[in-house]
């Protein structure tokens, strides 16, 4: 019913099921670390300590090289770095045609593409702050965004976005002019306020001095002038905006790259898919490009994800642990539904892989199993991810929430390099896994220039000059986070004796039961997501006597499951009610409940009603698919009231009542 037997690997991340365990490691005279400091960080000039600093630099020495590839009408379509400071310099004249002063806000929404990324660096050369709003945003979330963040700009890649924000105009005083890169269903949209991005450039054109006066822009941006504005995802209340420097920009961009993977004057290859807006994509491509050499490369849609990853092929490729869980369980079901050959091969080859991977993961050698693990990856897993295009990987990370262990084992036992890094919206990037194919389950060591201890609580405090510059509008909550001894990340966590550092949770959603026992709901759900057939998991058990969890379903593997099993379905809905697909769900927890402690486990689960979708106003997900506890609990408060109807203490409310 479930997965393959044995095709996930469980990891015990140490310390992580009894509370008491470190307490009994100090008795047993076993030091655990407190701080960790990462090497030095080397960073260049002043000069190049500015996105356009570091532009003019890297065109000056890679003018004729690729700096990315566009895909228009089927084609990859080279980008030099001359071509490309062309076409920022375009956008750039044309924004300040506009009247856009240095530190006057450029709002950017759409889904990833190479002219979200231009404008993005326009804005920036020109001394302006720019800013990106997630293309999932509801219309509530874009107009507060676009009014906290004051943008007198708006440049939206098309009709949809456009539509979100136009009839918002009477409320948004600041916002004079919305920008329309792709306008080819604009017909019969009449209004001051838009333009095309065709438009735009051709007004630059009027500018006195052209590309000199571009230039002379770009000269007059200091290192600690603002650059950007990055929004949080806002899982209990409204974004923040976390201000960025454009020093601290360049040199969370020199942290992030250092992988000795990455340490070559080959081009590396990307695919960029995740919103542009988000940090960790800020850092995966403009950063990847002008401090690492990396070749972005932009795909038609979005929603051909797939495709594109496939034409790629990337040597680099990092993205969020939904997608790997996602890509992961693609490849799990696909075998489950093919021939008995197919997986009787594949299941000696895991066999095979297994053995090997956990003695390299334990510091072992062993020359035949490596021999043989040759074989099985060029027989069976080398295929298996030239089909998703993965089979060129020298590196992938995973980063922007926890990333179920076993997930990590199973792809570094495809041999695919997968790391955990951590880092905040606020705090940049503070650590990383940086040996190749390291021990799943830890987020590694401090990055260079970083470091990190832990407080009395065990929260994480880092330090690092890659940090951001505060909230936007909001010096108070500025103030809680950017204190004196460093960064305080909210994120409660634990330092192994080898010098790893473990996330245990969020330490505002750390759950006490009613029997007094602290759990990590992160954890738990973590685990549980670990299944190719969950795609949200919510634990409840705040003042409870036991655990329990709401389950959002993975409706593309549950549906391929369906059809493999004869189950009859129409819809998301049909399959939620389904008896046999809760029969599945109920196996999938019962496996995850095994990797957990007793106090940890849950005692029951039901399935969403519907699915959840960041596009719906006051949904209980935000863009980038975190869960808000607290609305998705009062949205789907009958299946919790299911889930402890016979509890004692619901007997003895009713007999008082």
């Amino acid at each position: 019913m479930g997965t393959s037997e044995g095709a996930l690997l469980r990891i015990q991340p140490p310390g992580a099921v009894h509370q008491d365990e470190s307490a009994a490691d100090n008795a047993a005279g076993i030091r655990t670390p407190r701080r960790l400091v990462g090497p030095r960080l080397i960073l260049p000039g002043e000069d190049c300590l500015t996105i356009p600093g570091l532009l003019l630099d890297v065109v000056k020495r890679r003018s004729l090289r690729v700096a990315m590839r566009a895909k228009h009408f089927g084609i990859y379509q080279d980008v030099t770095w001359s071509e490309l400071l062309d076409r920022v310099a375009g956008i750039g004249l044309g924004l300040c045609a506009l009247g856009v002063k240095p530190e006057e806000r450029v709002a950017i929404v759409g889904d990833p593409l190479a002219e979200w990324l231009l404008s993005d660096f326009a804005a920036q050369c020109i001394g302006a702050i720019s800013y990106g709003l997630y293309p999932t945003s509801s219309r509530d979330e874009a107009e507060f965004v676009l009014r906290h963040g004051g943008a007198s700009v708006l440049i939206a890649e098309d009709q949809e976005h456009v539509d979100k924000v136009l009839p918002l105009l009477d409320r948004l005083p600041n916002l004079k002019k919305i920008v329309v890169i792709d306008n080819s269903s604009m017909f019969g949209y009449e209004h001051p306020a838009l333009m095309s991005l065709d438009a735009l450039v051709e007004a630059g054109r009027s500018v006195p001095g052209g590309k000199e006066a571009f230039l002379a822009r770009c000269k007059a941006v200091r290192p600690d002038d603002p650059a950007t504005i990055v929004y949080t995802s806002g899982t209990s209340a409204h974004p923040k905006g976390a201000l960025y420097s454009h020093r601290g920009l360049v040199t969370q961009g020199h942290q992030f790259f250092a992988f000795p993977e990455l340490e070559t004057t080959d081009e590396i290859r990307s695919v960029v898919h995740l919103p542009l807006n988000h940090l960790y994509e800020r850092m995966n491509t403009p950063m990847g490009m002008l401090a690492k050499g990396i070749v972005p490369h932009f795909g038609d849609e979005v929603e051909r994800f797939l495709e594109t990853l496939y034409e790629v092929s990337p040597q680099h490729h990092a993205s969020v642990p939904r997608y790997w869980s996602k890509l992961a369980s693609r490849i799990i079901v696909g075998i489950e539904n093919s021939s008995a050959l197919k997986r009787t091969t594949y299941n000696a080859a895991m066999a095979v892989a297994r053995a090997y991977r956990k003695r390299r993961w334990e510091g072992k050698t062993a020359a035949l199993l490596a021999a043989a693990y040759w074989l099985a990856h060029l027989v069976v897993f080398r295929r298996m991810l030239k089909k998703l295009g993965l089979h060129r990987v020298k590196i992938a990370l995973s980063a922007g929430a926890p990333l179920p262990a076993e997930v990590q084992a199973l792809w570094q036992v495809w041999g695919v390099n997968l790391k955990n890094l951590f880092g905040q919206t606020e705090g940049g990037v503070l650590t990383a896994q940086a040996q190749p194919f390291p021990k799943p389950g830890s987020v590694g060591t401090p990055y260079p220039g970083a470091e990190i201890r832990l407080g009395a609580d065990d929260e994480i405090i880092g330090q690092t000059p890659g940090c951001f510059a505060g909230y936007w509008g909001d010096p108070a909550a500025s103030a809680e986070v950017l204190q004196a001894d460093g960064i305080h990340t909210g994120d409660v966590g634990e330092i192994d004796p080898d010098g790893q550092l473990w996330i245990i949770d969020r330490k505002k959603d750390i759950v006490i039961t009613a029997g007094g026992k602290n759990v990590s709901p992160s954890r738990i759900e973590t685990a549980l997501k670990a299944s190719p057939y969950i795609s949200e998991a919510s634990v409840i058990g705040e003042g409870r006597k036991y655990l329990t969890v709401l389950v959002e379903i993975d409706v593309g593997t549950v549906s391929e499951w369906a059809r493999a099993n004869s189950v009859a379905y129409t819809s998301y809905q049909s399959l939620a009610s389904n008896r046999s697909v809760y029969g599945l769900i109920e196996h999938e927890i019962a496996a995850g409940n095994a990797q957990l402690g007793r106090v940890e486990q849950v005692k029951a689960f039901r399935i969403l009603d519907r699915e959840l979708d960041p596009e719906v106003e006051g949904e209980a997900v935000t863009p980038t698919r975190k869960i808000k506890r607290g609305l998705l609990q009062k949205h789907f408060g009958h299946l919790i009231d299911q889930m402890y109807s016979d509890d004692e203490e619901r007997r003895i409310s009713r007999q008082v009542s």
